[in-house]
């Protein structure tokens, strides 16, 4: 088949048609404004303010006064109109056009804020009956004002559908005018019929003039509403099935319905500048209405366990953005006034869009992290790690490529939300890590635990270095969140407890050769001086590690502090216990060796030092274990075990000492 002009694509000419529904239609309309809706618009008019804190919650109240589809989108039209005040001074602005602009039209704040544009007043239409279950559609195009100009700014109206049947409405110029009464429901611009409406709307897509002879743009702005009308009711040619069109274009996926509109668009405006300005523009919407839905599935993915995203999935929607913009880009090139060049340069240049694109890959990984960690909570074994390794690296890829060409200034926003991710992710990688190291502490599995610690504790350092830095980046610049200080904390807790971990590590490192001393039938004197060396090094860093951690209280969260110095004062308990059991050991092989030699009274004093010192290790052992007992966390029959062997090496000591008298 060879190609055909869409304006003959699904034509059938009726001239039944053209003679007799034309007339309909005209009836129709006098007979739909006429219609008692008098109940509907006091519904509307009367609607608590508590009744609009949502559009569900809106569509939901205004739907409850209907019975049909038409008084459905009467309830919305006559709601909209009678509430939301038309603001203008975006139309001269530099924040026409922008990101800001269209988070500003969205159908969310227009609601919250009960003011918009004409953009904003058709969204809000179209999200209300989309909510109530009815298709709508939001049409762009050019007006003719009452004089008979043009304005060369755009608007933007809507055409909706019920039972079946397509409707245009224009929510903007709908609202009362001056001398008209402001609690009156102002009918001209609520499904008027198609062939008055067009006489000062004209669409940039022709089909949704709804007309089977589509007035080009050039007759609209040069025609009179007389020449318009004659031109109407004489039979086309051939006819603009749009009825077919429309149905075939809405069945199609957003990619392919965009693409057929810019076919049409642009065929039956030739290379009007206005049309292919208003198409960049449509392209710009896809672009940012898809970078809200993915940002908001990426942000939930990492907020909720329920979000899983498939990434074949996310990845290619991501793709999909970037042709948006890239179509959009292609377009709004060929512009040659340089009032429309300036609003063009509002969009996103291409290092815009490359940065948001890998910042929504990089919050996608953000995400499976996020799904692997809560995935592992109870136990995080190597496997489990390496996972979540892996999935942190490819995000901060993926940031890291964002930054890269993210300007923070323009897009400040993306910014955040990376220092947000990066730093939450590090942050609970670190932790997870620390509480395996605390894990092997109370499995006391030594040798698995020096290994994995001279693994980690670099890489948990550096995690926490890399967090603190990117919290440090989201404090530079007002308004600060509260969140900051929180994170701010966490990686000042997590170092403590990974300081902590390191200390009980050291000591835990010398057990093993302690207790091959300890069991050595000849006691090795020299190696014995060098472990007692050692642990008093350990007790000396761990009462400042201590006291440090007792004078910053202020700034730890309270449970984490008692948790620290629990584990600390258990660890002096054992410490000393060891001390103690190595002295009284050197102490009672000099005892014993002295007296086989008949030199007790040279060695005499060298003894009693020694005993001196296991008395002083009791005494602290036994304060430890108050400290221990004091928290509660232990069990008293734990508690008394521990005092016994302190008790036992306390009295041992003592026999020691008497047998010197």
């Amino acid at each position: 088949m060879q190609p055909v002009s869409y304006l003959v694509v699904f034509l059938q000419y009726d001239l039944y048609a053209m003679r007799y529904v034309l007339p309909a239609f005209l009836f129709f309309a006098l007979t739909l404004q006429g219609q008692g809706f008098h109940a509907i618009d006091q519904h509307c008019l009367n609607t608590p303010n508590s009744r609009t804190r949502s559009v569900a919650k809106l569509a939901s109240h205004l739907a409850k006064a209907t019975s049909t589809d038409l008084e459905k989108l009467r309830a919305i039209y006559a709601w909209i109109t009678l509430h939301i005040d038309y603001d203008d001074h975006y139309a001269s602005s530099d924040f026409w056009a922008t990101p800001e602009y269209l988070e500003e039209q969205s159908a969310e704040n227009v609601l919250h804020n009960r003011s918009g544009v004409c953009q904003g007043y058709a969204n809000l239409f179209c999200a209300l009956a989309k909510e109530m279950g009815l298709p709508c559609e939001i049409v762009t195009g050019i007006v003719k004002e009452n004089n008979g100009a043009v304005p060369e700014l755009g608007h933007a109206w809507v055409a909706a559908a019920a039972a079946g049947e397509w409707y245009l409405f224009d929510p903007t110029w709908g609202v009362p005018t001056r001398g008209m009464n402001a609690f009156t429901v102002n009918d001209t611009y609520f499904a008027p019929p198609p062939e008055r409406f067009v006489l000062n709307h004209l669409p940039d897509d022709p089909v949704w003039q709804l007309l089977g002879k589509p007035v080009t743009e050039r007759f609209f702005r040069r025609g009179n509403n007389q020449e318009i009308t004659q031109y109407l009711s004489e039979a086309p040619e051939v006819a603009f099935a749009y009825s077919d069109t429309l149905r075939q274009w809405l069945a199609m996926d957003a990619t392919q319905r965009m693409w057929h509109m810019e076919l049409r668009i642009l065929e039956f405006n030739d290379s009007n500048e206005r049309a292919v300005f208003s198409l960049g523009q449509n392209y710009w919407s896809l672009f940012y209405e898809q970078f809200r839905v993915l940002d908001s599935l990426a942000d939930d993915s990492i907020l909720l366990d329920s979000i899983d995203l498939d990434t074949t999935w996310f990845l290619g929607q991501v793709a999909l953005l970037e042709k948006y913009h890239s179509r959009a880009r292609e377009l709004l090139s060929r512009l040659e006034s340089r009032e429309r060049i300036a609003y063009a340069e509002k969009f996103y240049a291409p290092a815009d869009v490359s940065a948001i694109a890998h910042k929504l890959k990089g919050a996608m990984w953000s995400g499976r992290f996020e799904k692997a960690l809560h995935r592992s909570a109870e136990h995080s074994d190597k496997d489990a790690l390496d996972e979540m390794r892996r999935l942190l690296l490819l995000a901060d890829n993926e940031y890291a490529l964002s930054e890269s060409t993210l300007d923070c200034g323009k897009i400040y926003n993306t910014c955040l939300e990376i220092w947000h991710n990066r730093s939450l992710s590090y942050i609970q990688m670190a932790q997870r890590e620390v509480n395996m190291l605390e894990q092997m502490l109370n499995d006391k599995d030594e040798r698995r635990l020096l290994v994995s610690l001279s693994l980690y504790a670099p890489e948990i350092r550096r995690y926490f270095q890399i967090a603190a830095e990117e919290v440090h980046k989201m404090t530079l610049r007002p308004p600060v969140f509260a969140f900051t200080t929180e994170r701010q904390q966490l990686i000042h807790s997590g170092l403590l407890t990974l300081r902590s971990c390191e200390i009980r590590a050291r000591r835990a490192s010398v057990m093993p050769r302690l207790e091959e001393i300890l069991r050595s039938p000849n006691f090795p004197f020299s190696k014995a001086d060098a472990i007692r060396q050692e642990l008093n090094g350990i007790q000396t860093d761990m009462y400042q590690f201590m006291d440090s951690v007792e004078n910053d209280g202020a700034r730890l969260d309270a449970e984490l502090m008692r948790n620290i110095l629990f584990n600390l004062y258990y660890e002096t308990y054992s410490l000393q216990y060891n001390l103690g059991t190595l002295q009284y050991k050197k102490a009672w092989t000099m005892w014993q060796k002295a007296r086989q030699n008949n030199t007790l009274d040279a060695e005499k004093s060298g003894i009693l030092t020694l005993v001196d010192q296991i008395m002083e290790a009791v005494r602290q052992s036994g304060a430890a274990l108050d400290a221990v007992e004091k928290e509660g966390v232990l069990s008293a029959a734990h508690i008394g075990q521990r005092r016994q062997l302190v008790g036992k090496l306390e009295e041992t000591a003592r026999q020691l000492r008497l047998s010197l008298r």
